[in-house]
This record gives structure tokens, sequence and C-alpha cells, in this order.
């Protein structure tokens, strides 16, 4: 049987009852009815009060800029007093003359606000915009007189005789000055006593006249203001007419709406609250959710970070003890601890990918690899199981398959190695077979993997691809295992696009069956198919000559005692000098005093991380011209935003945490110069 993965049921929808819908349908229509009668009130009201209101807007304009038009004049009047002040106690002609002619501009500008007043026009002042006087502002109003309005022609009246007097008076204290300039130049002390009695005399009369001419201007608007006011009130009463006529009509509205269409309201009502109440339901459950997951991601992260810290050091430990150098029983016990460690870290990466699968942090790369490679990698990882299993490991490459491909070539080989493992599990003779070939047409690859194992019923099938759910409790406990791992390579299949199936039979075997969408960046390479059977006896391999020692200075920065002596272990084992630093501060220091070939830098440490050492250090190369030096992270944090932070920082390449001594050669080979 074929059973495909991610299936949804959908439900029927009831009908409506036919009386329903007529009921509805009239309903609906008085409530369109009603909305609209009360739609037309509402547009004929609000044309009736926005032409009175606008029409008493615009007469408060207008009486705000006779009051505008006011204040400037009471403003010249109130300067030329000051100004005739000023000349007394100007000395020298030219001074004097000056304030004179302000006088006469002042005298011309109260002209044309009284002419403006009578006939109509703007008038212009400058406003000024803080206290020193620095930044003003040109303000302008417009004024119309209003047609047969005669209220204001007498004060009018009144005003026009005092200008000329004024003016009078300016020139009269011209004479004055002068006269009294030519005494003080001739010395005549006679002279300008007299003078001087005659100005004082002078000034006592022009109290009187401008106290006269504010008496006048000031009565000529004080009825302009009461007018005002009034406006102002009749626009807010308009205003609140027009307010309270608009809530009546909402009020009447809304009355009508609900009269003639109460039961159809109702049944939305009470519909709209089951609604409401689902979707509350359904939000809060899914925000809880999403907090529960976000907080079982963050835990399981940090668990992980704080299991790889030791079991780095239990692993890395165990790979420092030279096999050929113990008996038998202590070589074994090696060999224990090693399977031990290495199952325990499968199983710690599980529930992290399980816990980024939940949380949707679960990303892709996109790189270009050689996937028979990759094959060819799996297969030497599984092929001394089958060999010790006595299983045959069948494995076929077609021959139309390219070599490199572009997607993310660790979690292909993941499904890969998870498949295959599964498979050997649950076999206990016969076989257990990898097919890979490319699809036509179409790109992508086809993967299967078949084995002769105990097969499963359709019940188990349906619930395979459930965290934590195998066959069934005795299988679990008979052959071991969470039952993450399936989970983990369906969600990563789909993830890339594809699809995974699967056909079993109890007693028969099963064949897991799946589509990847890869992309193919070669043609055929001309490559033979690979039919490999891998029975007990192993394959025949020619001797290869060892790799030579590492050479070059290595500074090692971790902060963890133990990490310390198994890293410094491997370096050493590995040919290479190593030099210690406990921290981030401690390494920028050492690396002042000495050379180093390439720097290990653990992340977490106290008083400087990992980060912020490679961001200084970075900073000093480039401010001092020097060639970059090769920096690795170690780290137990194995996220891919742990990841793109360390090569973000400036770090060149990252070691996740437990360390195998063959992946820390590989890497140490990539960076280091090559040994002589």
């Amino acid at each position: 049987m074929i059973h495909r993965i991610g299936s949804a049921d959908s439900s029927p929808r009831d009908a409506a009852h036919p009386r329903y819908e007529a009921e509805s349908s009239w309903l609906f229509l008085g409530l369109l009815g009603s909305f609209f009668i009360g739609f037309l009130l509402i547009i004929s009201s609000n044309h009736l009060f926005s032409r009175l209101i606008d029409e008493l807007g615009q007469k408060s304009a207008n009486e705000r800029a006779r009051l505008f038009i006011g204040e400037e004049i009471t403003s010249s009047i109130q300067g030329i007093e000051l100004e005739l002040y000023r000349m007394v106690t100007t000395l020298g002609v030219m001074g004097q003359r000056r304030i004179q002619a302000q006088i006469e501009q002042r005298l011309d500008k109260l002209r044309g606000d009284l002419q403006v007043l009578r006939e109509g026009g703007t008038v212009q002042r400058m406003v000024q915009l803080n206290l020193e006087g620095q930044d003003q502002m040109l303000r302008e109003v417009f004024y119309t007189p209003p047609p047969g309005d005669e209220r204001y022609v007498m004060e009018l009246i009144e005003l026009a005789p005092y200008l000329d007097q004024i003016q009078n008076k300016s020139t009269e204290l011209m004479v004055m000055l002068a006269e009294r300039e030519q005494f003080r130049t001739a010395q005549n002390n006679s002279g300008l006593l007299d003078s001087e009695q005659r100005i004082k005399g002078y000034l006592k009369r022009v109290p009187p006249l401008f106290v006269r001419l504010n008496e006048n201007a000031n009565r000529l608007f004080f009825e302009s203001q009461n007018h005002l006011s009034d406006l102002e009130a009749q626009l807010a009463e308009q205003r609140q007419r027009y307010r309270t006529t608009e809530q009546a009509l909402a009020v009447l509205v809304v009355v009508l709406v609900m009269l003639t269409g109460f039961m159809f309201a109702l049944q939305i009502n009470r519909s709209n609250r089951k609604l409401h109440r689902a979707w509350d339901a359904m939000r809060a459950a899914k925000e809880e959710a999403e907090r529960a997951s976000r907080a079982k991601s963050d835990f399981v992260s940090r668990m992980s970070h704080e299991l790889r810290t030791p079991l780095n050091a239990i692993l890395g430990l165990a790979q420092l003890f030279d096999i050929h150098g113990l008996n038998p029983a202590q070589a074994e016990h090696i060999e224990e601890i090693n399977k031990a460690g290495q199952h325990l870290l499968e199983l710690i990466n599980q529930v992290l990918d399980l816990a980024k699968i939940e949380a949707g942090r679960l990303t892709l790369e996109r790189i270009e690899f050689d996937l028979r490679a990759l094959i060819d990698s799996v297969v030497g990882m599984v092929a001394e199981r089958a060999r010790v299993q006595g299983i045959a490991l069948r494995v076929v490459v077609d021959p139309g398959l390219p070599a490199r491909w572009r997607g993310d070539p660790t979690r292909v080989q993941q499904i890969f190695i998870n498949l295959l493992g599964n498979a050997l599990k649950f076999t206990e003779r016969g076989e257990v077979g990898l097919r890979v070939e490319a699809l036509t047409p179409g790109p992508g690859v086809r993967c299967t993997v078949h084995d002769t194992g105990i097969g499963m019923d359709a019940a188990t099938v349906q619930r395979l691809f459930t965290p934590f759910v195998q066959a069934d409790e005795s299988t679990t406990r008979r052959f071991g295992g969470t039952g993450l791992g399936l989970m983990i390579c369906k969600e990563l299949v789909e993830a890339m696009g594809g699809v995974i199936q699967v056909e079993s039979q109890p007693g028969q075997g099963s064949r897991f069956s799946l589509r990847l969408a890869l992309e193919a960046l070669d043609s055929v390479d001309g490559v033979d198919s690979v039919d490999s059977v891998s029975a007990p006896p192993l394959a025949i391999v020619a001797p290869t000559t060892p790799a030579p020692l590492l050479s070059g200075h290595v500074l090692l920065v971790e902060d963890n005692r133990v990490n310390q002596v198994v890293a410094c272990g491997m370096l050493k084992k590995l040919g290479l000098t190593v030099t210690v630093a406990g921290n981030g501060c401690e390494a920028l220091q050492r690396l002042e005093q000495e050379r180093y070939d390439l720097v290990l830098m653990d992340v977490q440490m106290p008083e400087m991380d990992g980060y912020t050492a490679t961001q200084q250090w970075r900073a000093r190369e480039q401010h001092e011209g020097r060639l970059r030096l090769p920096v690795i992270a170690m780290t137990a944090n194995v996220l891919n935003e742990d990841r793109e932070r360390c090569l973000a920082c400036g770090m060149d390449d990252y070691l996740f945490k437990p360390v195998k001594l063959s992946a820390f050669e590989q890497m140490l080979r990539r960076w280091l110069p090559a040994p002589v």
C-alpha cells in the first residue's frame, strides 16, 4: 500500500433555509432604504448649516481684519508720540531729520490704513517671531467694508484732522530744535535758555493732543470688538445647532435601521459573536502555542549548548587515546565510550532539529556540492554497520545522474543517513538498498531506500511521521530510538519542495520513496552506474600514504579547562604548537606579543567574548595594514544565526562542538600553510 504524507479533509457547509433567505432579502432592502433616506436628510442639513456657518465665518474674519487695522493705527499713533519725544533728546540736525522722516512715514501709513477702512484693501505688518526680533514674518490681511454700514464713518472723520495737526506739530518742533542748535553753536546762553523754555512749553501741549487722538481711535474699535464677539457667539451657536441636528438625524437613522432590520441585525450579531469567540479562542491558543514553542526552542538551544560542552570533553579525550597502545579490553572500553557519545550527540541533534522545525527556524542552504561524492560518503558511514550486522548494502546510482547540484548538502546527507540507518535498525537479515536517479522530466532527484525488515501495517504508516512514535511500544523497546528521525526527514524533504511516500507490508520490509527539488548544474559526466553490494566480507582497499603532520603556531582561546586540554591534545597530535588564552582580552594581548598562524576562538567567555575580540583584532589589522590572520570559531552554539554571527564579526570559519579529530584536521589543513 502507498501512503502520501500530508492530506486534509474538507467538510460540507449547511444550506440556508429558503424562508430565511427571503426574509433576509426584504430586511436588507429595508435597511438599504433607511440608509438612503437618512443619507438625504443628513446631506440637506449639512448643506444648510454649512452655508450659514460660512457666512458667519466670513463676517468674523472681516471683523478680525478691521481689528488688525485698528491695532496698526493705534501702534502708529503711539510710535509718532515716542518719535516726537525722541526728537527732542536727539542732538544733531541729521539725527533729528531722520526722526522727522520716520514720523512722516508713520503719518503716511496712518492715512493709508484709514483709506483701507473707508474703501477696503490690504494691510501689511512685520511680526516678530522671537523676543530678540531676529526673525520676522510678513503678515497681510484683506478688509472689505460692509456695504451700507455707516457705523464707523464719524469716527474716521474725527481721526483725519489730527493727522494734519501732528504733521504741523512735527514741523514746528523741528524749527525750534534748529533754532536751539544755532544758539548752542553760537554759544548764546541766553538765547539757548529761551529756546529750551519754548520747547518745554511745546512738550506740555503734546500729551493732550495724543490723548484725544487715542480716545477717538479706541472709540472707533470698541464697537468693532463688540460686533466681533456677537459674530463669534452666533458662529458658535450655529455650530452647536449643526452638531445637535446631525446627532438627532443620526439617532433617527439608527432607530429607523433598528426598526426595519432588527431580526437581520440580530442574526448577524449572533453569528458575529460566535465568530469572534472562536477567533479569540483560536488566536489565544495560537499565541500560547507560539510562546510555548519559542520557550521550548530556546530551552533546547541552551540545553544543547550546555550538553555539548561536557560531551566535547568526553569524545575529545576518547579520541586522544592511542588505540594501538592499549590492551584489547581498554581499547574496547574506549570504543564503547565513542559509540555512546556519538549516540548521545545524535539524540541532541535530533531534539534540536525538532525544536527548530516547531519554532519555524529551520533554514536551508543553497550551495554547490557533488552529489556522487556525498553518496560515497554516506555509504562509507553505514557500510561498517551493515557488515557487522551481516546485511548486504546495495547502492545503485543512475549513470544519467549529474555530479554537481545546488542545494543543502548537509541536510541531504542527513536524510540519506537517517533513512539508511532506520532501515538497518529494523532489518535482521537480507539487504538494505539505496537507489538515486535524476528526475525526468523536470529538475530534481528521486531516491529510494528499501529493506527486507519487519515492515509495517497501514495504521503504523499513518502515524509513522509523528514525533516520538515508532511501530509500537514493544518495537521501541526492542530496537530503541526516539522516533524523531523519520519525522525530521519528512520536514526536510518538504522544506526542499519535495514529497516522501512509504510502501510497506508486515514481514515484507519497507520502501521509502522521495523526490528532492535540487538544481542540477551540469550534464551527465559519463560515470557508470554503481551497483555495489556490501556483504559481510569487506572490500579490499589499496594502502594509502598517511598525510604529513601539520606545522604552525596556533592560539587557542578557550575558558573551559577541560576543553583546553582536549583541543591542545588534538593540536599537538597533529603536530602543531599551541598557546592558550583564557578570554578575549588575554587573546588580544598575546596576538600583539607573538606571531601566530591561526586562531581558534571560543565565543562565550568571561571579560571579553570571542565576537568582540575578533572585531577588535580585525580593526587593528585594518588600521595597521597587517595580513589577515585566519580566525576559526569553536562553539557549542549550532543554530544558523549563531554561524552567521560568527562570520559577520570577522571570523573565517567555524567548528561545532563536540569536535571530531578528522573534521578538526580537515579544517586546519584548509587554513594553515601546507607542510613542507
